[in-house]
């Protein structure tokens, strides 16, 4: 589902104002690591205040530009346009109003979110007090802490291709998150939120849970 934003100029509220529509979601996350990240004028031209608002020093990064300077953002010249708004003045005062998200989180590496089925959104990763394992519960659900590994790196916007760690308070349970017989390592961001399926129901300490297991072809999950 497309995914919109908007960007201003830094310094005046009049010029330069536009509603970006990117592919998706993930692909507004991916666009943004790679201006963020070039070594361009742009890293420092653009800045990201919310994940559907940014600002821009058109002196130093004209926001579109992005997508046909080199050594920014060009892999996503299909994936994202730029529609130029009206300047504010005194003929035009109009703003098109991007649509409301029905749910929004902003993946930021190191905060501390709930997991829940996009498909049935009571369905929540939920580990026991009793064990190291997670399972999926529609009555109990954990909080768990969710970080990039590379070092520095706190603060950032997660994408798919981003090496994670999942943590209740100390515990690391990348690991344990998966029961499949070979857990995985490398978890990554996107792996998380697509290759886990639920499984039989059982009872664990009394509670009724079903198995979280690790497959290629899982369901879609999603942070809260």
């Amino acid at each position: 589902m497309v995914f919109y934003a908007y960007v201003k100029h830094l310094t005046n509220n009049r010029t330069s104002r536009y509603v970006i529509t990117f592919a998706n979601r993930a692909v507004a996350d991916e666009w943004w690591r790679a201006v963020s990240t070039s070594t361009t004028g742009f890293a420092n031209g653009i800045q990201r205040v919310d994940a559907q608002f940014y600002t821009h020093e058109t002196h130093l990064a004209h926001t579109p530009d992005s997508l046909t300077t080199a050594g920014v953002a060009t892999q996503f010249l299909g994936k994202v346009f730029f529609t130029l708004l009206n300047d504010l003045n005194m003929n035009h005062r109009g703003l098109n109003i991007i649509p409301p998200l029905d749910h929004f989180v902003d993946h930021i590496s190191g905060n501390s979110f709930f997991i829940r089925s996009k498909v049935t959104p009571y369905d929540y990763w939920y580990r026991p007090q009793s064990c190291n394992a997670v399972y999926v519960s529609r009555t109990e659900r954990t909080r768990f802490t969710i970080s990039r590994t590379d070092r520095g790196t706190a603060g950032t916007v997660m994408i798919g291709s981003d090496k994670i760690t999942v943590k209740l308070t100390t515990v690391n349970l990348t690991g344990q998150a998966s029961l499949s017989p070979d857990p995985q390592s490398e978890l990554t961001f996107s792996a998380l939120l697509s290759n886990f399926a639920v499984g039989s129901t059982l009872f664990q300490s009394d509670e009724m849970v079903k198995e979280l297991l690790y497959a290629e072809n899982g369901g879609e999950w999603e942070l809260a």
